[in-house]
């Protein structure tokens, strides 16, 4: 990120030129979230890099795996893809989370990509946001860590069942502000 032509500015004005930058963009959208969030988002990804995330479509779900790459990147792909094999999953949506201004602003900046036409528009917002909350929320994170750290311990049905409940709430709704 070019953070030069930045400097002077305040989060504010930032945040405006960050939101009108991605507003016209086709399958791409820009997040805000605080400095604190980003830079937690970023070391927790760091010691818990994989992590699942169902997208639910009529009665059925499918699930994606997300491998974070440093320095602030995570790939998400078709999980039964990354099973099959890693190295050749390809990514469906990819997000970065720039936390460049962290400190001096207190602003992170995300970027999602949704890279793939068989995900749509709002379910690629609804996974990062999802994927958002479990990294930077210490009650979501638990389970982040239990599925890298302690897989035994990770309760996959409940972790869909839950998200399903968050999935039919949400109805469309971002976490964070999102351009269209």
């Amino acid at each position: 990120m070019k953070t030069e032509l930045l400097e002077g500015k305040s989060a504010s004005e930032v945040s405006d030129i960050w939101m009108t930058y991605h507003e016209g963009k086709d399958r791409t959208h820009g997040l805000i979230m605080s400095g604190k969030e980003s830079a937690d988002v970023l070391e927790r990804a760091k010691e818990s890099p994989f992590f699942v995330q169902p997208i639910f479509r009529d009665e059925g779900y499918f699930m994606l795996v997300s491998q974070f790459q440093e320095p602030s990147h995570f790939l998400m792909a078709y999980l039964e893809d990354y099973k099959m094999d890693p190295a050749r999953a390809q990514p469906l949506l990819t997000f970065s989370v720039f936390d460049d201004l962290a400190k001096k602003l207190d602003l992170g900046l995300v970027r999602c990509d949704i890279v793939n036409k068989g995900i749509e528009d709002d379910e690629g917002r609804r996974v990062v946001n999802s994927m958002l909350e479990a990294y930077k929320t210490d009650d979501e994170y638990f389970k982040v860590k239990a599925f890298n750290q302690t897989p035994d311990s990770f309760d996959v049905d409940d972790y869909i069942s839950c998200q399903n409940q968050r999935w039919k709430q949400d109805n469309g709704k971002d976490l964070h502000q999102s351009s269209t």
